[in-house]
């Protein structure tokens, strides 16, 4: 390995000088070894891919940007366009600005003059202006990142509730054809298409559908979706805090109100904040005095115009959960102890009584004796303690947890609360407290730590501290987060804060929160403090009566008494400052204790003279006559401030000296004789001294370093001290971080000029210089490997960054510097004047004069003007080794930034800014950059990926600042060469893809990235060095465009590198990490073109488009990796693709129309599966990669120059176009609206939030390398499982605690989150619109190119695939528009794609068409009408029908799922095609206006039967009618009716009603049959469905299909698979099925003999011996179970009420099964319409006689229901023989009702009618249906003989049947017989005969029936005797008795009716004689 040294250095300038001048710099690089550093962690799995990428890679070089640069600034064409050719000549702005200051007059020494050589650098540090180098455009390439800023609103059908008016539920329309014409004739009229059928040529449309589309579309189109900010994070360095104060966590404390129950004196109150937990004080002291004016004055020993601070602003940089504000109260001085002045606080109140109110008199006029004399001398009283983390958390917790999870926890659970797992006090409110109670303050503890043992005492129950008696009191103040600076408020050091509020006028002040140990803090203001604390004085062992003891604190400028310095800060209520300053007294105590703190400003110029010195005295509290003051001296003590210069620090114990000190005292004390010392000099007084200071530093290593470097300045030369500055500079390295930090600018601002400065000197210099380089190596190395430093998002350290940014000034050596103004020309007005107030103030201050500047002679004694501090600083950053050289790449960008901020200083200074970028620079320094930027390559390639991550950002930076300061083909050389050799070895190490693509990021991220692509690069042969640059594989300009070739790389060097990476990342062996980050970054990339206004220009945006046109050919080539992906979530549209089989494409569509139609409100109404298309909803799985990948596309589309695109369209082949418009499609699918947030996303929403605070909580339980951490990798990478097999057991415990199970309860502004969430939805809706626009225009491009159908019929067709797709998602009312005036310029067009014999796209977009119409816009409505109405005008001449059933099966497909209000927006749709109908003259006498209309009318009847099924879901008998009505209207669509008939069976099959399902199998088999002989007419086929007519007379319905609809099957009109010899055969298979679980063997029989026939052609004998086997079986099961089976009981049903609707006056009879009652079917109806209308709404009418309805109640419901039977006329019995056949085809019923001429129904047997009703039903039972409604009835009235007789006949005909049945039934008999000539029967036939047969008849009419009813009772008689021998024969010995019994009553039966029956008339014998 190559190794340098510092002495190596002139061999090395040789060596790059001439490489570089000839113009062949090689890499001279020092090969790295990958190494193991021992702070290197384990190969982080998140930056190395699983999976190795093969990447192949043709590098090319960048053409001479200069050259070609400087050729087309030439050209006098370029226009508007000249902004593109090269960088704007204000591009880099150097800027000086005044530093800015929190306060209004900055801090500065009162005194300039003896500043020492170390505060004088420090103040310099901190007053020098601020020198920033910014980009001027680098902000145009950000832009506003805020997503959706003033979007249109877009209006979605799927986002609004509409309240349109509904049509009545119970009112519907009949099956009029009349009624419906008529109100489709009377709908309101709707807006309509004006010219829509007027004839307009096709350009002229197309001009205007293209204004229309282009109108009003958005500019931005990245503000809809704009990249991530975790992505573009690594390409933007955010500008670094400024080095001011900063402040973590402040809060505001408001002082309201303060007093005890009694005023007697005036209190004085000291707060600060103490830290239990630490066990410190971590705030100084604030006074606080809120006397009131009579207090004042009297505690006042002279008037002054005084400031009483009311607010005071407490810092906390770490809150910990015990932080407690301590409350002291003193008072003056006064005689007694503590427990004599608290007791009248304790026991009197302010007016109880004359006498209390005496003795408060007394006592307020004591306080104000002891306040006149002792006004200086305060004493200790009471103190108290508020924990302010409760009181914050109390508050805070209103916002974020329950309160009763709060008032349950426990106090240290309560003070955690307020704070979040990063120590963090979380937000909270305003909050006021009030504490009530004070503790009385122990003599003997006054010490901080009795205090804060007191304090943790309280927080623990205790007997004792309950009996401590309480002072009662008042204090209330306010605690708020301090956000704003408030008026009237000072810092610290009494310096007035700038305040832009313009609140009250109350003072605040900012009370100083002490550094605290650990905590790293930057000065950056001059602060000089000291705090000063006395602890302990010791006086036991001297006699005498000092008890009352004080100690007065002065700061001491010299020896003399009048040299005390006004430097100690006065309290609340006292001057600003004072010179002296008394501790509080503790009463009667010798040995006191103190708790004062006295916080001095130290001189800006200490010296060995300044001390501290220490007076004590004893306090008289009552006056003596021989003393005018109350003190007492006792002795002295006195301290020097400084040490052998340093700043004195720490506890000091003291001897205290009893006399006056003498002359020289604070000089030598030990050499002084004569002093007279306490305890023989022993230590008796005891304090603590704590400097706060930012010039005087505690490291006496600094301090050196400091008096070297000033040394060094003074004496104009460093060969001296190299040595002695060596040695402090390498010293540097030991001080500790702490240290370091807050003197860290100071250092810097030394190091780097002495860095200059020894790089300067040659070989003398060499060692200082690699020190010097060293140490600055090792603090950044310090500052970045710290967890304690703060950094940004690239790992920055923020000191660091802010350093380079803000203080850095390129150190100069020789030059006399001209005036900062006229240097930078961007330096500001008002900036300008306040460096004038600095020179101003320099001028007269020599102290702070820079030093003078160096000239440095060479070996002949001639000066070097040199200044290069950028070359020195290369050189030192390449000639490293080992382990620093290990630092400085892992750093590189602190170095980098430092490096660039020099050179933009050095072009400033020397004004070559003007200078052409080749000629800015040396050519040596061109090589060192070269040589610095390949070694850095190196240390990427060859290190371990965890260490090279930032330091590929830093190079990439690097490059990124070079291009805007120096030769820029030389800077692409090295972008090329460094992308290049990551390439190289990317297989072997995977991670560096990674590498290389944010490395390309950051490059990429340049503000003139445009401009350095050469968008303006000419297609022509470009020269470049004299040499040819050729592509054979390109020979014309637009092909060279779309192509990736080697020249357009060339040419466009850093585009080119993107895309190939994009290419290459998109293959299907990639990696998914890989691929993600190629397309972000090409997002980032175009959405910052977008934002940038330098591009808003039309013509400069087509420009920028075509760098990415080669992007078209990738993402073509890409196609099969994006299909893959889809595939892998469902089925894709493939355009290539068609049906071989049409008949099965229509059956996709039409196998159960459950499945056609949107399964909830909230999916897509508009996504029916198409054949050729899958559900949109299958690509929202669809990864993000690539559907930003394809927004990028469309980007290159909007933009692009159109006719470009059609010419690079017109060189596609058809089957590469046919893949664009597949993309087109993907992108259509990638990018639907999704519809606004329900209630119940938002409450998922809110979970997921919440569940994001337990995130949080894991955090703080687990740590940062927890089980969070882990989940939330494998979320973001899923797979990487595999990457950790070796996490630990306790690890796994971890994950396995589910988050999902822990409760959390959060309360979430909901309010403000649907707002969120709906403005997501807004710029969603944006994106969807703007993205199907340009597709929409692309496919206009595409039609355009295309003149006829011949050649262009594949392209065309894939065209309207696209339009068709996107009219199946969730789209705009805008977009739809747009789309359908497309979609008809097509088709007028290309009509010949609709009617293709192999294509489905009519069937489709009818589909569609009817789904628009159903939209609840009225302007959707509108355009689908028409477009609907269009394909029924343009198919007329040829297609027609086809087009009228392709539109009635769509609607069925659709209508099962159609809401009532979507039946209403198609009526009014249908409407509208009306008036289309009405108003187009070129269709009159025609058959087409007949014929629309007709059909439209059979769309309405459909529409309404379809849609009242969704009111019947639990009325399966109206379901059942409504299938059949639609099932009826279907008639001439076969395969519709054949669906509805198979619905109907399976409705029937769950209610075991299997005869009814068999009927539906045997209609649909009549209408196959029927089917086939008409078309084909095979001779084995059954004649129709007259062959059916023997199962039923019914099925001759199915023979009533047009002619017309078979005649189509020629123009390839698609029916079922049923339609065909074997769908016949298995639609007669189920039949027969379902007829055997009816027992309806008979039909069995029937349908055998239609098979039979069909089995003989075929010669199939084994299914003819299945069949005839069958048979047999069939025929046994008639002869056993002839009379036994139950075919049904009827009953007729009839409905009155409007509740009922439709169904209000319709009487059916109803098939029920055979064993049920009249009982049953009543209370199974009467409870259903009960639960349908209520309880109380319904009503059984059980009479059966005629309802009138005006008697009825309207608002009720009736049913009358009544049990029939069937009728049969005389010679139907005839034909009627068989059991079956007298309950198959029935459609006359029979049912009777008696009734008297007075209108009851029953009355005296002479006076009771019968009235016998025949109800005739329009189908014969069974049918398909269980009710029949009835058709007519015929009414037959008996008179009472007539009934009588009928009676009797039935009577005797039931002996007849009982007595001839075989086998007999014994039981059956002698039931009938019992009813016969039982004893209490025969009372029946007896009256008969008396009332009828006791006389003749007046009535000749009646003479007939007299003799009827007479042979009636004969035949009576001798069917019972014919029974009564049958049962003899048939019983047993047991049932002789019963058999006597019997006989018996027939005897007397027979004995009675004698007479009656044998009496004759002789009239009608004559008559009949005659």
């Amino acid at each position: 390995m190559a190794s340098f040294t510092f002495g190596d250095r002139q061999q090395y300038l040789q060596l790059v000088g001439s490489k570089a001048a000839t113009g062949e710099l090689k890499l001279f690089v020092p090969r790295f070894n990958r190494t193991s550093l021992t702070d290197v962690r384990e190969l982080s799995p998140s930056t190395t891919p699983s999976c190795d990428i093969p990447f192949s890679f043709d590098s090319v070089e960048p053409l001479d940007f200069e050259v070609h640069i400087a050729n087309q600034m030439a050209s006098s064409e370029l226009g508007s366009l000249e902004n593109l050719v090269d960088f704007p000549k204000d591009d880099i702005e150097v800027t000086l600005s005044p530093r800015l200051y929190r306060t209004v007059n900055p801090a500065v020494p009162d005194d300039w003059s003896n500043l020492t050589p170390q505060v004088r650098s420090c103040v310099k540090t901190y007053t020098k202006n601020w020198l920033t180098v910014m980009r001027r455009y680098q902000k145009c390439s950000i832009g506003s990142r805020r997503k959706g800023l003033n979007l249109p609103q877009q209006v979605f059908e799927c986002d609004e509730s509409f309240s349109t008016e509904k049509p009545n539920l119970h009112v519907c329309w009949h099956n009029s054809i009349a009624v419906q014409a008529d109100e489709l004739e009377t709908e309101a009229p709707e807006l309509f298409i004006q010219n829509l059928l007027q004839p307009m040529d096709q350009e002229e449309v197309d001009r205007k559908n293209e204004t229309m589309r282009k109108s009003g579309r958005l500019l931005d189109l990245f503000m809809l979706f704009p990249a991530s900010d975790e992505d573009e994070a690594v390409c933007h360095r955010a500008i670094p805090p400024s080095p001011c104060e900063q402040f973590e966590q402040r809060l505001q404390i408001n002082f309201l109100e303060f007093k005890f129950e009694i005023e007697i004196e005036p209190l004085f109150l000291i707060l600060a904040l103490y830290d239990l937990k630490e066990r410190r004080k971590i705030s100084e002291n604030f006074y606080l005095d809120m006397n009131s004016e009579e207090f004042r004055d009297i505690s006042q020993s002279q008037a002054q115009s005084l400031c009483y601070f009311r607010k005071a602003i407490f810092s906390i940089t770490q809150p910990s959960s015990e932080i407690y504000l301590v409350i002291k109260v003193e008072k003056v001085l006064q005689q007694g102890s503590i427990t004599d002045c608290a007791e009248p606080y304790m026991t009197i109140k302010e007016n109880e009584t004359a006498k209390m109110r005496e003795k408060i008199g007394k006592l307020r006029f004591q306080a104000a004796s002891f306040c006149q004399r002792l006004s200086l001398y305060r004493m200790p009283f009471a103190w108290a303690a508020v924990d302010l983390m409760s009181l914050i958390s109390n508050r805070s917790s209103q916002n974020s947890l329950d309160r009763e999870t709060i008032n349950g926890g426990s106090g240290s659970e309560v003070r955690s609360r307020s704070l979040d797992n990063k120590n963090h006090i979380l937000p909270f409110g305003p909050v006021q407290h009030s504490l009530n109670m004070f503790n009385k303050q122990e003599e003997d503890k006054l010490s901080d730590e009795d205090l804060m043992k007191f304090i943790t005492d309280e927080k623990k129950p205790s007997p004792l501290l309950r009996r401590l008696r309480k002072i009662p009191g008042v204090f209330r103040f306010e605690v708020s987060p301090a956000k704003d600076t408030p008026s009237f408020c000072f810092t610290p050091d009494f310096l007035e804060l700038k305040s832009s509020n313009s609140g009250d006028a109350e003072l605040a002040l900012e009370v100083l929160e002490f550094p605290l140990p650990g905590v790293l803090t930057l000065h950056t203001i001059y602060r000089n403090l000291l705090y000063v604390y006395p602890q302990f004085f010791n006086f036991t062992n001297r006699q005498g009566s000092a008890r009352n003891i004080t100690v007065k604190i002065q700061l001491m400028g010299s020896e003399k008494a009048s040299d005390a310095l006004p430097v100690i800060f006065g309290k609340s209520g006292h001057p600003e400052y004072v010179n002296e300053s008394y501790t509080p007294v503790a009463y009667h105590s010798r040995s006191p204790f103190f708790y004062e703190e006295v916080k001095i400003k130290l001189p800006s110029g200490l010296t060995e003279d300044h001390h501290l010195l220490f007076t004590f005295y004893h306090i008289n509290c009552q006056p003596k006559q021989s003393q005018d003051s109350p003190e007492v001296p006792l002795g002295y003590s006195w301290l020097p401030i400084l040490d052998n210069g340093h700043l004195r620090c720490g506890t000091f114990e003291l001897p205290v000296n009893l006399d006056k000190p003498p002359f020289l005292y604070s000089v030598s004390p030990s050499s002084l004789p004569g002093l007279k010392w306490l305890d023989n000099r022993k230590a008796g007084f005891k304090l603590e001294l704590r400097p706060v200071s930012t010039v005087h530093t505690q490291e006496r290593t600094l301090e050196r370093f400091f008096s070297l470097c000033e040394a060094v300045g003074e004496r104009y030369s460093l060969i001296h001290q190299t040595e002695a500055l060596s040695q402090a500079v390498s010293m540097l390295k030991l001080v500790c971080l702490e240290e370091l930090v807050q003197f860290l600018n100071v250092v810097l601002d030394k190091l780097l000029p002495l860095l200059h400065m020894s790089c300067r000197m040659g070989a003398e210099g060499a060692h200082v210089s690699k020190e010097i380089f060293d140490v600055l190596v090792a603090i950044v190395d310090r500052l970045q490997s710290s967890e304690e430093v703060k950094k940004d998002a690239l790992g920055r350290s923020h000191y660091l960054a802010s350093y380079v940014h803000y203080m850095f000034n390129m150190p100069v050596l020789h030059e006399i510097r001209a005036s900062e103004s006229e240097k930078y020309a961007t330096l500001k007005p008002e900036a300008t004047a306040a460096l004038r107030r600095i020179g101003l103030r320099s001028t007269i201050d020599p102290a702070i004069q820079p030093a003078k500047p160096m000239l440095l002679e060479d070996r002949g004694g001639s000066q070097k003007h040199s200044k290069l501090f950028h070359e020195d600083l290369a050189y030192c950053i390449v000639l490293t080794n080992g382990q620093v050289r290990d630092q400085v790449y892992r750093h590189l960008w602190f170095f980098f930034e430092l490096l660039v901020k020099s050179m933009s200083q050095y072009l400033s200074d020397m004004d070559r800014w003007k200078f052409p970028p080749k000629q800015r620079f040396s050519e040596s320094y061109r090589g060192i950059v070269y040589t610095m930027v390949n070694i850095g390559t190196e240390y990427v390639k060859n290190q371990d990926a965890e260490i090279t991550e930032m330091t590929n950002l830093s190079l990439g930076f690097f490059l990124n600042d070079l291009l805007s300061l120096m030769d820029r083909g030389f800077v692409l050389h090295l972008i090329g060469h460094h992308h290049k050799e990551l390439l190289e070895n990317a297989a072997a190490q995977p991670h560096l893809h990674d590498r290389r693509i944010n490395f390309l990021r950051v490059v990429c991220s340049h503000e003139h990235f445009v401009t350095l692509n050469l968008p303006l690069a000419s297609c022509s042969k470009l020269q470049d060095d004299n040499r040819l640059l050729e592509d054979a594989t390109v020979h014309n300009c637009p092909a060279g465009m779309f192509s990736l070739s080697r020249r357009f790389r060339q040419q466009h060097f850093l585009v080119g590198l993107l895309l190939k990476e994009i290419a290459d990342a998109l293959k299907l062996d990639s990696g998914r990490l890989i691929r993600r980050k190629a397309v972000s970054l090409l997002h980032s990339l175009l959405a910052s073109h977008d934002r940038d206004p330098r591009l808003w220009n039309r013509k400069l945006k087509v420009k920028v488009a075509e760098l990415y046109l080669p992007l078209l050919g990738i993402i073509l080539t890409a196609l099969p990796e994006l299909q893959n992906l889809s595939d892998s979530d469902g089925p894709k549209s493939k355009l290539t693709t068609h049906y071989s089989n049409p008949r099965n494409a229509s059956s996709l569509i039409f196998t159960s129309p459950v499945l056609l139609t949107p399964s909830s409100a909230s999916s897509n109404r508009y996504s029916t599966p198409i054949a050729g298309f899958s559900s949109p909803s299958a690509t929202k799985t669809a990864e993000v990669t690539h559907k930003t990948f394809l927004f990028c596309f469309l980007w290159v589309l909007k933009n692009a120059d159109e006719t470009t695109i059609k010419g690079w369209m017109q060189s596609l082949p058809t089957p590469q176009l046919l893949s664009f418009l597949e993309i087109l499609d993907l992108c259509v699918s990638n990018f639907e609206y999704e519809g606004q947030p329900s209630t119940e996303q938002i409450g998922s929403h809110v979970y997921r939030k919440s569940r994001d605070m337990k995130a949080r909580l894991e955090d703080a339980i687990f740590g940062t390398t927890g089980a969070r951490s882990e989940m939330m990798k494998r979320r973001e990478y899923p797979g990487i499982d595999r990457l950790f097999s070796r996490v630990s057991v306790g690890l796994q415990e971890k994950l396995r605690w589910r988050k999902d199970l822990t409760q959390w309860r959060q309360a979430v502004d909901k309010d403000k989150l649907k707002a969120e969430l709906q403005q997501e939805a807004l710029v969603s809706g944006n994106l969807t619109v703007e993205t199907n626009l340009i597709v929409l225009d692309t496919l206009e491009l595409i039609v355009q190119q295309f003149s006829s159908m011949l050649e262009s019929k594949p392209v065309v067709m894939g065209v309207l695939k696209v339009l068709i797709h996107s009219l199946c998602c969730n789209q705009s009312t805008l977009y739809l528009q747009n789309c359908f005036n497309t979609q008809r310029a097509l088709i007028a067009k290309f009509p010949e794609i609709l009617f293709d014999e192999d294509s489905e796209h009519c069937m489709e977009l009818s589909l569609l068409l009817l789904q628009r119409c159903m939209s609840h816009f009225e302007s959707t409505r509108a355009q689908a009408s028409a477009s609907l109405y269009l394909l029924l005008r343009q198919s007329y001449k040829e297609h027609f029908s086809r087009m009228k059933m392709y539109i009635t099966l769509s609607l069925a497909s659709l209508a099962e799922k159609i809401s009532n209000q979507d039946e209403h927006c198609l009526q009014k749709s249908l409407g509208i095609m009306l008036i289309y109908l009405d108003t187009d003259k070129a269709m009159e006498g025609t058959s087409f206006s007949i014929q629309v209309e007709e059909l439209l009318r059979n769309l309405k009847a459909v529409l309404c039967d379809t849609v009242k099924l969704q009111k019947f879901l639990v009325d399966v008998d109206m379901q059942i009618d409504l299938m059949f009505r639609i099932a009826k209207g279907l008639q001439n669509y076969l395969d519709l009716r054949l669906m509805w008939l198979r619905n109907i069976a399976m409705k029937h099959i769950e209610r075991k009603q299997f005869a009814e399902a068999a009927h539906c199998m045997v209609h649909s088999a009549a209408l196959v049959a029927e089917y086939l002989n008409r078309v084909e007419g095979t001779v084995h086929l059954p004649m129709g469905s007259v062959s059916f007519q023997k199962i039923s007379i019914n099925v001759l319905e199915e023979s009533l299909v047009c002619d017309e609809v078979f005649s189509m099957e020629k123009e390839g009109i698609c029916s079922g698979n049923s339609f065909s010899e074997e769908g016949l055969l298995e639609l007669l298979d189920e039949a027969l099925e379902l007829f055997n679980k009816a027992e309806y063997y008979e039909a069995v029989y029937e349908i055998y003999k239609i098979i039979i026939p069909i089995a003989e052609f075929y010669r199939n004998v084994k299914k003819l011996s299945a069949i005839h086997g069958n048979l047999k079986e069939t025929f046994d099961l008639i002869l056993s179970k002839d009379r036994k089976r139950l075919f049904g009981t009827y009953f007729r049903v009839g409905f009155y009420g409007s509740l009922f609707g439709e169904l209000d006056g319709q009487e059916y009879i109803y098939k029920e099964p055979g064993i049920t009652n009249l009982v049953e079917i009543s209370a199974r109806l009467q409870e259903f319409y009960k639960k349908q209308f209520g309880k109380d709404q319904v009503e059984v009418i059980k009479e059966s006689s005629p309802v009138k309805k005006g008697k009825l109640e309207p608002s009720k419901a009736y049913l009358q229901i009544t049990y029939v039977e069937p009728y049969f006329e005389e010679y139907d019995l005839k034909n009627r023989v068989s059991y079956y056949e007298r309950n198959s085809n029935l459609r006359r019923f029979i049912y009777s009702t008696p009734y008297t001429l007075n209108g009851r129904a029953h009355g005296e047997l002479s006076q009771q009618y019968k009235r016998k009703t025949i109800l005739t039903t329009l189908h014969a039972f069974p049918y398909i249906r269980t009710r029949i409604s009835i058709i007519e009835r015929q009414e037959i009235s008996l008179r009472p003989i007539e009934a009588v007789i009928e009676d009797m006949q039935k009577k005797t005909q039931e002996l007849a049947q009982a007595t001839s049945v075989n086998p007999p039934n014994m039981k059956l008999l002698q039931m009938v017989l019992q009813g016969s000539v039982g004893t209490t029967v025969n009372q029946g036939p007896m009256e008969v005969a008396q009332v009828f047969l006791s006389e003749i008849p007046d009535d000749p009419k009646l003479f007939r029936h007299h003799n009827k009813l007479r042979i009636c009772f004969k035949d009576f008689l001798k069917r019972c005797e014919d029974a009564l021998k049958k049962n003899k024969s048939l019983i047993t010995s047991e049932q002789l008795e019963y058999q006597r019994e019997l006989e018996r009553n027939y005897e007397a039966l027979e004995h009675n009716l004698q007479p009656f029956i044998n009496r004759k008339i002789p009239h009608l014998y004559v008559m009949t004689h005659l």
